[in-house]
Parts: structure tokens; sequence; C-alpha cells
């Protein structure tokens, strides 16, 4: 059995030990200082909670995707709907990030409150985090893209219909894992040392 922290008696399951405290370093190496202060502020308590709750998703989803052909951990819906949510938390981190190296690149502190237009966040994300393209950050987070745009509607009736296999471990979850690693390990040293969202190589 899978816990999102340890229950005595039973086989120990992933144990969620950050905090939002813990990635509070990350995340403010990775917003340049010169960010206006409430700006900065914001960003910092919204990205901290989001990969708190990365790793509780990770820490379900997966020991679920790893089993193969073994009994499943999750019940298959619920297991989808975790990586649609984990793809969400992936792209709002990969936005902010983006958002604000943009808005910088242009001369706005983040205080205009202007809205930055998706390719021009993803390219400044690119440029900040993976410059040569070696880590594929682009394809990952326009893919990661993807996946949460399959569940965004604007009109009834305007989404096509979904096949759940985009929702899989293969499909949506290692994309968007693939997508944070350029992120955490360009100030690695500031992410806590016992997440579970850095690949082991």
């Amino acid at each position: 059995m899978f816990y999102l922290d340890l229950y005595p008696g039973d086989p120990p399951g992933f144990h969620l030990v950050s905090s939002s405290t813990s990635w509070e370093p990350w995340v403010r190496r990775s917003i340049p200082g010169r960010t206006n202060a409430r700006v900065r502020g914001r960003l910092v308590s919204n990205l901290k909670h989001i990969l708190v709750g990365l790793e509780m998703k990770a820490g379900l989803i997966v020991p679920h995707g790893e089993r193969g052909a073994g009994r499943p951990v999750l019940f298959e819906p619920y297991c989808q709907s975790l990586t649609f949510e984990f793809c969400i938390g992936v792209f709002s981190v990969c936005e902010g990030l983006g958002s604000i190296h943009h808005l910088l690149s242009i001369g706005d502190d983040g205080s205009s409150g202007a809205r930055v237009q998706t390719n021009a966040w993803i390219r400044a994300l690119v440029a900040e985090f993976d410059p040569r393209g070696t880590h594929g950050l682009e394809g990952n987070v326009t893919h990661t893209k993807s996946v949460r745009d399959k569940m965004h509607q604007d009109r009834l009736g305007a989404r096509a219909d979904i096949d759940w296999h985009d929702f899989g471990y293969g499909e949506a979850f290692m994309p968007a894992m693939h997508a944070l690693q350029p992120l955490l390990t360009k100030n690695r040293g500031r992410v806590p040392c016992t997440t579970n969202l850095l690949l082991r190589s």
C-alpha cells in the first residue's frame, strides 16, 4: 500500500518530507532579483505551494506507473486525474517563471500586470533554463501544455472527444517530469534534498 506519509505497522510508502518552506530557496533563486517586490512575493508564495503539491502527486503516480504488468497501485481513472493535475502544476511553474523572465527581458519588472503570450514565455523559459536545447525543455513544455489544454473548454461542446490514454504515465506524466528537470537542475543546490521531483540518472 502507498500513502502520502508513513503509516505505522504497514510497509512504508512515499513519505512527503518537504514543506512549502523547503522550496522557498529554490523559487527565490529562480526569480531574478530585479523583479518587483510585490510580484516576487506572489510568485514565491504560489510556486512553492504548487511544488509541494507536485511532490504529493508524483508520490502516488510514480509507483503506479512503474508497476508495469504488475497489480496497479491506483484506480486507473484516479491516476489519470492525478496526472492531469500534475501537468497543470508543471505548466503553472513554467508559466510563472517564463513570464517573469520575459517581462524582465523587455524592461518590465512585472508591476505593469501585462499579460504574456504563451509563445513569449516559453521562449524566455527556454532561453533561461535550456538555451542550447539539450534537455528538450521546449518540446516537453509544449507537450505538457497540450495535455493541460485537453480539459480546457471556453465554449460548451468546443472540445473534441478525449482519448484518456493521453493522460497516461508515459504519454503525459513523464514529459511533464522532464519539463521540470532543466528548471530544477539550474539551481540544484537550492532544491530540497528529499524531493522526488528530480529524476535520478
